[in-house]
């Protein structure tokens, strides 16, 4: 009897970039078990991917609770040779009632806000807020990042400690932009990052520029399969991020787009961009995690056009109804 084939686990696989991450493991001929919470989460699989599903390159596991790791051995089998954990609780349209039940200890079981103009932040940069920080968070997208940099501190420190046989790679992408797989119902129901972008249309001015790097969805999943194959990735963290500014965004809307739209989008200071975003705040650097993984961030300009065609397919569709 033929031994069973070895498959890569994707932990929130119905999300934003776990179904990109899914895809491209799909595409390059890996057999797959696509971990999600819920029957509803479950059935986005099923829909995008039935085809690998009924060919078995493609296998649905439930965890129900990331902070219980019994809830693990459903997907947790000899078959699985690597694990991209991409699940984690977002605040993106949702309301956190407690912020070390609903957001800190989720993300922390497996595994200060500033501007500071002219800096260039690097994977030797670490988010400083602490638990206890955490735990009286107000703000959300706080609590988020903290969430993350925290469950991150933990996965090294157990690293650490156990000194693993295993390899552990740690991919901090910036914002994520770039067109989603699964169908967006609606811009009033769409809570992932790139729904950010929709602030430039109809707005009278640009948004305040409050963030500074950015990432594809498909650059994001593509350096997350590269880091299951390179041994040069072997427990290393990487930054996934080029620039972004709100003027650039615009400027790439406004040129790559229809007209119609374009007068849709807030002229700001064309070109101007990126000069004022350097003098502002902060700049990033993700040119390691280019070199390292082999792969190249696709233009802004791209992504923009991209994230917004679809957008605007999606209004386009609502005012139709």
């Amino acid at each position: 009897m033929p031994s069973p084939s070895p498959s890569i686990l994707v932990t929130g696989a119905n999300g934003y970039l776990g179904l990109h991450i899914v895809n491209q493991l799909l595409m390059r001929g890996n057999n797959v078990c696509a971990a999600v919470r819920s029957q509803r989460a479950a059935e986005i699989i099923q829909k995008n991917f039935s085809e690998q599903i009924d060919a078995h390159q493609l296998r649905l596991g439930f965890i129900n609770d990331l902070t219980k790791p019994e809830c693990f051995s459903d997907v947790l089998d000899e078959t699985v040779i690597a694990i991209i954990h991409v699940a984690s609780p977002c605040p993106m349209g949702k309301d956190i009632k407690d912020n070390e039940s609903d957001m800190l200890r989720p993300a922390m079981i497996d595994e200060s806000k500033g501007s500071r103009p002219g800096y260039v932040y690097a994977e030797a940069d670490w988010n400083p807020v602490t638990y206890e920080e955490a735990v009286s968070e107000k703000d959300p997208i706080a609590l988020y990042l903290a969430s993350k940099a925290l469950a991150e501190k933990a996965v090294w420190q157990w690293v650490d400690e156990h000194k693993p046989r295993f390899d552990v790679v740690s991919l901090c992408p910036s914002m994520i932009f770039g067109p989603q797989i699964d169908d967006i119902e609606s811009m009033a129901t769409l809570h992932s990052t790139a729904s950010l972008l929709w602030q430039l249309v109809d707005s009278p001015n640009l948004p305040p520029l409050d963030f500074a790097g950015v990432i594809d969805v498909r650059d994001a999943a593509m350096m997350a399969v590269a880091a299951v194959d390179k041994p040069e990735a072997s427990n290393k963290r990487f930054l996934l991020a080029q620039h972004f500014d709100w003027q650039s965004a615009a400027d790439a809307a406004r040129k790559g787009l229809s007209e119609e739209v374009a007068l849709r989008i807030p002229i700001g200071r064309p070109g101007s961009g990126k000069n004022e975003a350097l003098g502002s705040l902060y700049t990033v650097n993700g040119s390691y995690a280019s070199d390292v993984l082999g792969v190249n961030y696709r233009p802004l300009d791209d992504t923009v056009i991209e994230t917004l065609k679809q957008f605007l397919e999606v209004e386009s569709g609502e005012k139709v109804i």
